[in-house]
C-alpha cells in the first residue's frame, strides 16, 4: 500500500511539473508577442522611426554611399512635315532604347505620344526626338526621390522580418485566443507589407523609366495630303454673313435716325413756324419795333425843322 501511495505521489508530481513547463512555454511565447507588438509601433506606416533600434544589416547600409534614385521627366513640341512618318520614327525610335509607348493620339493635324525611356538613356533620347522636326517647345524635369526610396525600403525590409517573427509566435501558441490575436496583428502588418510594396513597385517605376512626352503638329498652310487650299465656300460664306452684317447694322442705324431724329426735327420745325412761319411771333415783335422805331425817328426830324 505505501509503495502504491509513493507511486501515485510520484506520478502527480511528474504531471504537475510537466504542465508547469508548458505554462511556462506559452506565456514565454505569448510575452515575446507583446514585446513585438509594442515595438512595432515606431513603424505607423508613415514613415521610418529613426529612435527604434537598427539592425547590423541597416547600419552596415548607412555607411555605404547612397545610388541616386531620380525621376526624369521630358517634353518637347515640333513641327513635322508628316504625321504618319513621324510616328514610324517614333515607333522605332522607341525600340532603339528598349522603351515603349504608353500612351498616343492622332488627329487631322497634329499628334501626341507619351513614351517611357530607359533612365540611363534619357539625355540621348532627348536629344534624338529633336531630330524628328522644328523644335518649337523643350522641357526637362528631374526629381530627387532618393530619401523617399531608401526609406520605403528599410519600412518593407523592417514588416518582411516582423512577419516572419508573428508567425514563429502563432506557431507556440496553444490557446484559441492568442492565436486569434496574433493572426489578426499578422494580417495587419501582411495588409501594410503588401501596401508598401505596391508603393515601392511604382516608385522604382518611375525612377528605372523617364517619361517622354512628344506633340507634333503640321505647319498651319499644309494637311497630310499636302498643302492646304483655301476654302472657297467658306470665304463665300463669311463675305455673305459680313455683307448681311452691314445691312442688319445700317438698319438699325436708320431706325435710330427715325426714332430719334424725327422727334428733334419737329421741334425745330414747330419752333421756326411759331417764331418766323405763319404765326411769326418773332417776325411780328421785330416789325413792331422796326415801325416804332421809323415812327420815333421821324418825329424827331419833324422837330428839328420845325423849331419853337
Amino acid at each position: 500500500m505505501k509503495k502504491l501511495l509513493f507511486v501515485a505521489i510520484i506520478a502527480l508530481a511528474a504531471l504537475f511539473a510537466s504542465c508547469s513547463k508548458k505554462s511556462a512555454s506559452q506565456s514565454k511565447a505569448l510575452e515575446a508577442f507583446r514585446e513585438t507588438a509594442d515595438a512595432t509601433s515606431a513603424f505607423t506606416g508613415t514613415g521610418y522611426n529613426p529612435e527604434a533600434p537598427a539592425t547590423a544589416e541597416n547600419a552596415k547600409q548607412s555607411t555605404q554611399p547612397l545610388n541616386r534614385k531620380i525621376i526624369f521627366k521630358g517634353s518637347i513640341s515640333l513641327e513635322v512635315e508628316s504625321l504618319e512618318k513621324t510616328q514610324a520614327a517614333v515607333q522605332q525610335w522607341v525600340r532603339d532604347f528598349g522603351g515603349y509607348i504608353s500612351e498616343s493620339s492622332m488627329g487631322a493635324k497634329s499628334a501626341n505620344f507619351t513614351t517611357r525611356i530607359p533612365s540611363s538613356s534619357f539625355d540621348i533620347a532627348m536629344e534624338q526626338a529633336g531630330g524628328f522636326g522644328k523644335i518649337l517647345r523643350k522641357n526637362i524635369e528631374s526629381t530627387d526621390v532618393t530619401d523617399e526610396f531608401y526609406d520605403l525600403q528599410t519600412r518593407i525590409e523592417t514588416k518582411k522580418v516582423l512577419v516572419e517573427r508573428l508567425q514563429s509566435y502563432l506557431k507556440n501558441a496553444n490557446s484559441v485566443k492568442d492565436m486569434m490575436e496574433i493572426e489578426t496583428r499578422v494580417n495587419e502588418v501582411t495588409s501594410d507589407l503588401e501596401t508598401m510594396q505596391g508603393q515601392m513597385n511604382r516608385l522604382a517605376g518611375k525612377v528605372d523609366f523617364a517619361t517622354v512626352t512628344i506633340s507634333v503638329e503640321l505647319p498651319p498652310t499644309k494637311i497630310e495630303e499636302g498643302f492646304e487650299l483655301p476654302d472657297a465656300g467658306e470665304k463665300a460664306k463669311n463675305l455673305f454673313c459680313g455683307l448681311l452684317t452691314f445691312l442688319v447694322e445700317l438698319f438699325f442705324i436708320l431706325l435710330y435716325i427715325i426714332l430719334y431724329g424725327a422727334p428733334i426735327v419737329l421741334v425745330i420745325a414747330l419752333i421756326y413756324w411759331l417764331c418766323f412761319g405763319k404765326v411769326g411771333l418773332l417776325r411780328k415783335l421785330f416789325g413792331k419795333l422796326s415801325v416804332h422805331k421809323e415812327k420815333a425817328t421821324s418825329d424827331q426830324q419833324s422837330s428839328a425843322k420845325n423849331p419853337q
